[in-house]
């Protein structure tokens, strides 16, 4: 060690991490980045010379001399600096070495943005009592290389207060104020990694051992999820992510968000808050998200309370957790509907509205194409039944026309006939009395044309009679037929009507709703729903969610 023209004492060693803590605990030391040394006013050459004396530092003749004109062995007492260093020297060989120590970190986030960063490690009882504490530092260089550290093993979590934490430290005294502190070296990450896990167990030990696990997940998930209640940051990535995942889904969310701490000691309480407000109003939403963007594993540890988990197996709705990146979890991912984030969360919603509106599309289109199909039937029907009428009304025509032939054939025969046997018997007459007498062939003349005008006139009638009839006839089978298609087109139009009438979607938009179970059968009696059974009410606009009491005017 020199002493320079500046009046500072000069420092020089090999680099020495004990020697370094040693020097550091030296009044109003300054390093020298550039040349590599410490210096010390002169001021100080008592306690310097005594601090470096034993530590194997050799002197220059000036600093000695100054050393000796300074000292005086008269002097019995020590001033407030030697006997700081004095004791710094003793806390020292008491610690040579580094030491693990365990604590809670404490007023570390308020003094972060500087260089090095002076805090407290705490220690606790079994009640969150502080029953210790001790000032730390981590140094510039010292809190760089722990950040290097925590970065070779994925930046598992953040140096934040309220983190417990394993580190080694330097035991230290600093010398201008008598204050004893630990100097921060390194850090154990797996300890704080092993502290989160095993919390974490211990609270789903304890969830399951109350039988809570499996109990939210076991409430049945609504078929249209579209009121919608968020707890989360307000304005946060997450925030804004589900939003936009519900808003562009097309569908017609109604969504309610409530603001929530979710990161520090406040977020237990904070979002037991927003629960107990979504759980007074249950009845006016179809299930709750509860979301957080990433962070390190210390930042998602805030959800790995028994008090939150209890309260979301315990919830009346379903509750889904979309917290964290895919490889995150907590206590509430174990008892919620667990999503790997806030987007996903949001996105497993607009999926079950997508397969709800596909189920209901599909049930509407087999009705229509029942409908079609019994409607096209019944057409096929009507007009097979329309050609059998026309074909049976034209063979009753062809029918009757002919048999009218065949009577006019006949009758003109009969006439023939007459006529041919009349002439037999005149040429009879003729020869049998030859040339009777003139009168009275006459007579028989007279008789005859007489029989044969009224033959004549006969026949007429028979076949203007016959013709009436044929003529009266066509009328009557054009109308039958009209009739009987009318008939038929009446009875097709009514069971077209009573389809329609019949059809479920018409009876709820009339002012009727149906009535499901939830496994989606239409309740009918009252033994299908006996109480606390969980049903599914159908309006005209939208499901109510309802549950049984029982038979009215039941026990």
């Amino acid at each position: 060690m020199t002493a320079d023209r500046r009046g500072l004492l000069r420092i020089e060693f090999e680099y020495d991490p004990r020697l370094v803590t040693l020097v550091r605990g030296l009044p109003n030391r300054r390093w020298n980045s550039a040349e590599k040394h410490w210096t010390v006013p002169m001021e100080h050459v008592v306690a310097v010379v005594e601090l470096l004396r034993g530590e194997g530092f050799t002197f220059d003749e000036e600093t000695l001399d100054l050393y000796e004109a300074r000292r005086d062995p008269a002097v019995q007492h020590l001033t407030v600096s030697q006997l700081n260093l004095q004791v710094r020297k003793a806390v020292l060989d008491a610690f040579p070495s580094s030491l693990w120590v365990v604590g809670e970190i404490s007023g570390f986030n308020k003094n972060a943005h500087k260089k090095w960063v002076d805090f407290h490690l705490l220690e606790r009882d079994s009640t969150g009592i502080v029953v210790a504490r001790v000032d730390a530092v981590l140094f510039a260089e010292d809190r760089q290389r722990v950040a290097d550290q925590l970065r070779r093993e994925g930046d598992p979590f953040r140096l934040e207060d309220e983190v417990q934490v394993r580190v080694l430290v330097q035991v230290d005294l600093r010398a201008e104020s008598g204050q004893y502190r630990v100097l921060v070296k390194e850090i154990d990450p797996l300890y704080t990694l092993g502290e989160v896990a095993r919390r974490r167990e211990e609270i789903l030990r304890a969830l399951a051992a109350a039988g809570l696990l499996e109990r939210n997940r076991s409430l049945p998930f609504p078929a249209l999820p579209l009121r919608v209640g968020v707890v989360t940051s307000l304005g946060s990535d997450a925030y804004h992510d589900v939003l936009r995942t519900l808003r562009e889904s097309g569908f017609a969310f109604q969504v309610v968000v409530h603001g929530a701490r979710v990161q520090g000691p406040s977020t237990e309480a904070s979002v037991l808050n927003a629960l107990d407000w979504f759980r007074d109003r249950a009845a006016e939403f179809d299930v709750v998200l509860i979301c957080r963007g990433g962070g390190s594993r210390t930042d998602l540890a805030w959800f790995d309370s028994e008090a939150l988990g209890r309260a979301v197996a315990l919830f009346p709705l379903p509750v889904v957790v979309g917290i964290g990146h895919e490889e995150d979890r907590c206590v509430l991912d174990e008892v919620g509907w667990r999503q790997k984030t806030p987007t996903a969360a949001a996105q497993f919603l607009v999926e079950r509205v997508q397969e709800a509106r596909d189920r209901v599309e599909g049930v509407v289109t087999d009705i229509l194409s029942r409908a079609r199909t019994r409607v096209r039937e019944q057409g096929e029907a009507h007009r097979a039944r329309a050609r059998r009428l026309v074909q049976a009304t034209r063979v009753h025509v062809g029918h009757e026309a002919r048999e009218l032939l065949h009577r006019a054939e006949r009758l003109r025969r009969g006439v023939r006939g007459q006529l041919q046997a009349a002439h037999q018997t005149e040429d009879r007459f003729r020869i049998a009395v030859g040339r009777a007498t003139t009168a009275y062939l006459g007579r028989v003349d007279a008789y005859l044309a007489a029989v044969a005008d009224r033959v004549s006139r006969g026949a007429r009638r028979d076949l203007a009679v016959a013709r009436q009839r044929v003529t009266k006839a066509a009328p009557l089978v054009g109308t039958r037929s009209r009739r009987q298609i009318g008939r038929a087109s009446e009875r097709l139009e009514g069971q077209t009507k009573r389809l329609h009438a019949i059809d479920p979607q018409r009876v709820v938009e009339r002012g009727y709703a149906i009535v499901r179970s939830a496994a989606g059968n239409v309740v009918t009696d009252v033994a299908q729903a006996p109480p606390e059974t969980a049903l599914r009410v159908q309006l005209k606009r939208g499901v109510l969610r309802a549950r049984s009491e029982g038979e009215e005017g039941g026990g």
